[in-house]
């Protein structure tokens, strides 16, 4: 069944383009048929009309329930499979604050106010420039009301990726959207969700089902 819909998705384009030509060519046959239907003069005439008509008539709309299914497991289905199929991410804490142990007899470095200094984290996992990454919205960015998601995903093979969010201390991913080509816009509305800390990750696969490690970015929602 993946495989099936892996090719659906992968050729999406190449399996409209033979269903559009299938699909003109007995659009004209059907057309043809009617004109000798209402020029048949004698029954045998008709008949065979009528008889070519419901041929072409029926290939005809099986061309069209053929794009229908496309468009459908494509546009949804497919989204939908991949939502359900969660991949676990070990769960990071940008809260924690990382301990460094120093030598004996060394002291921790003092700002001029009395305060010991902490080291600020940024943290982007599996993100490679110019192969997958995020190009909008940046690690740590802060998002409201509907957005244009933009990525880059130029690898070898590609079979598909989806990106997805999840709120920051949660296991549970929410995916956006899918696709199979090498860069990509989608909107996301995050009106509906709750303001605060959240991950963005993009999910990669190529043609064997093999995942890559994925790009995951934190960014911040906050009200319209």
């Amino acid at each position: 069944m993946d495989e099936i819909l892996r090719f659906l998705v992968v050729y999406e384009a190449w399996i409209y383009g033979i269903l559009a030509v299938g699909g003109l060519v007995y659009l004209r046959r059907v057309l043809h048929a009617v004109r000798e239907w209402r020029g048949a003069t004698f029954g045998l005439e008709k008949e065979n009309a009528r008889y070519r008509f419901s041929i072409a008539m029926t290939i005809l709309l099986v061309f069209i329930l053929l794009g229908a299914v496309e468009f459908l497991t494509v546009s949804f289905y497919f989204p939908t499979r991949v939502r359900s199929t969660v991949l676990a991410t070990p769960t990071l804490d940008i809260l924690a604050t990382a301990t460094v142990t120093l030598p004996a007899g060394t002291r921790p470095a003092v700002t001029p106010t009395g305060l010991t200094t902490t080291l600020a984290v940024v943290i982007t996992e599996g993100c490679t420039p110019s192969v997958i990454e995020w190009t909008f919205p940046k690690n740590g960015g802060e998002l409201k009301g509907t957005v244009d998601l933009k990525g880059t995903v130029n690898v070898p093979n590609l079979g598909f990726y989806k990106y997805e969010y999840s709120p920051v201390g949660s296991k549970d991913w929410v995916t956006i959207a899918a696709g199979n080509t090498k860069s990509f816009v989608g909107a996301w509305n995050t009106a509906q969700l709750t303001p605060g800390d959240y991950r963005l990750r993009l999910v990669v696969a190529d043609n064997q089902n093999t995942i890559l490690p994925a790009c995951v970015i934190n960014i911040r929602i906050i009200s319209p």
